[in-house]
C-alpha cells in the first residue's frame, strides 16, 4: 500500500512556536534558575523568527481574548471559588498552571530535545532510514534511533507513527515505548503511544510485549495495547478507519462528540472545549479531511446543532 504524503521538510515557523511556548511556560516558573534564563537569551538570539515567535506568545497572553477564554474554560471545567474583596486574577499561580501548563505540554520541549525526529501540530512527515525502512511521523510526534550492528531500534518518545519495515532477519526491528516492545523483521504497522502503547497492524508479523510481562503476536488487520504488566488479547480492527490519516482523513462511526473532538484536537493548533455533558456525549459518523480542522469544527457544529465560539486561534470552545 503507497500513501500520497509531502517529502520530508522542516517546519521552521512552526517549531519556533512550539519552543517559544514552552519557553514561556517555562519562565512563569518561579524557581527558574539563571542558566534558564541564560539559554533562554541564546536562544531568543539566535534567529529573528524566535523573537517574532515569542512575541506572539506574550501578546496572546496579555490579550483581552485569553481573559474571556480562560474565563469561560474555568465555567465550563470547574467552579472557581474566592474570599471576598479577593478578585480573581488569571495572571496568578493558577493561570499559570492552567495555561502554561497546556502550552508546555503541546510544545513538548523537554521530549523534543531527546528526539532525532519530530513534527509540529498537524504536520505529517515521511522519514527514510538507511536500511531502507521508513517512518512516516503523525502529528505532535517525536523518535529517537537505536541503530547497531546487531539491531535496528526506534525509541517512540509521543505521537504515532506507521512504519515500513524492510526484512532482515539478521537485524529485528524494534520499537521501544514506555509500556514495552513491538519487535519484526519486516512488516507495515502503526505505533500511537499514550498511557498505553497502541499497535495496528497493516501487513506482516507483529510482536509485542510489554516491559514486565505479556505479550501477544499480531498478523495484518490486527490490533492491540500494551500496558508495562499487560498486551490485550488482539482484535480485528477496520483498517481503512485506522490508516486513513495517512490518506490526510478522519474516519469516525458511531463516537461520541467528546471522542471525536479528543482525537481532532490532535492535529489542531490549540485546544478545542466541549461545554455541556449532553453534547459531549452526541454521536458522530463521517469522513473529514486534515486539512483544516477549524472547517471540520464549523462542519460537526452545523451537524449537531451547536455553536463555535472562537476566542483565539488556541482556543475554540463548543456549545449548546
Amino acid at each position: 500500500m503507497s500513501y500520497p504524503l509531502e517529502p520530508d521538510t522542516s517546519s521552521p515557523h512552526s517549531h519556533a512556536q512550539d519552543q517559544a511556548l514552552a519557553w514561556f511556560a517555562r519562565l512563569q516558573d518561579s524557581k527558574v534558575s539563571d542558566n534558564d534564563k541564560a539559554a533562554f537569551a541564546q536562544w531568543l538570539a539566535t534567529s529573528p523568527a524566535h523573537q517574532a515567535a515569542f512575541n506572539r506568545v506574550e501578546q496572546l497572553w496579555q490579550s483581552p481574548a485569553l481573559t474571556q477564554a480562560l474565563s469561560q474554560y474555568a465555567a465550563i471545567t470547574f467552579p472557581v471559588t474566592r474570599q471576598r474583596n479577593q478578585p480573581l486574577r488569571w495572571a496568578t499561580a493558577a493561570s499559570v498552571v492552567l495555561v502554561c501548563g497546556w502550552l508546555f505540554a503541546a510544545s513538548g520541549l523537554i521530549t523534543r530535545w531527546q528526539a532525532d525526529y519530530v513534527t509540529a501540530t498537524g504536520e505529517q512527515r515521511r522519514i527514510e532510514l538507511a536500511d531502507g525502512s521508513a517512518i512516516i511521523l503523525n502529528t505532535d510526534s517525536a523518535v529517537s534511533l537505536n541503530f547497531s550492528d546487531t539491531q535496528r531500534g526506534i525509541k517512540f518518545l509521543q505521537g504515532e507513527a506507521y512504519f515500513e519495515v524492510q526484512p532482515d532477519k539478521t537485524k529485528p526491528f524494534i520499537v521501544a515505548t514506555e509500556q514495552g516492545t513491538v519487535r519484526v523483521v519486516g512488516t507495515r504497522f502503526t505505533v500511537k503511544a499514550g498511557a498505553i502503547t497502541e499497535v495496528d497492524v497493516d501487513s506482516g508479523i507483529v510482536a509485542c510485549a510489554g516491559e514486565i510481562s505479556g505479550n501477544v503476536q499480531l498478523t495484518a488487520g490486527q490490533h492491540t495495547e500494551i500496558s508495562p504488566n499487560n498486551v490485550s488479547p488482539a482484535t480485528i480492527i477496520n483498517s481503512t478507519r485506522s490508516f486513513a490519516w495517512l490518506k490526510g482523513r478522519l474516519i469516525f462511526q458511531d463516537q461520541t462528540l467528546a471522542q471525536v473532538i479528543a482525537e481532532l484536537d490532535r492535529y489542531h493548533p490549540g485546544a478545542i472545549l466541549i461545554s455541556d455533558t449532553k453534547l459531549r456525549q452526541t454521536r458522530i459518523t463521517g469522513n473529514y479531511k486534515l486539512g483544516d480542522t477549524a472547517a471540520v469544527i464549523r462542519t460537526l457544529a452545523d451537524i449537531i446543532g451547536a455553536k463555535v465560539i472562537t476566542f483565539s486561534p488556541y482556543l475554540t470552545v463548543l456549545k449548546s
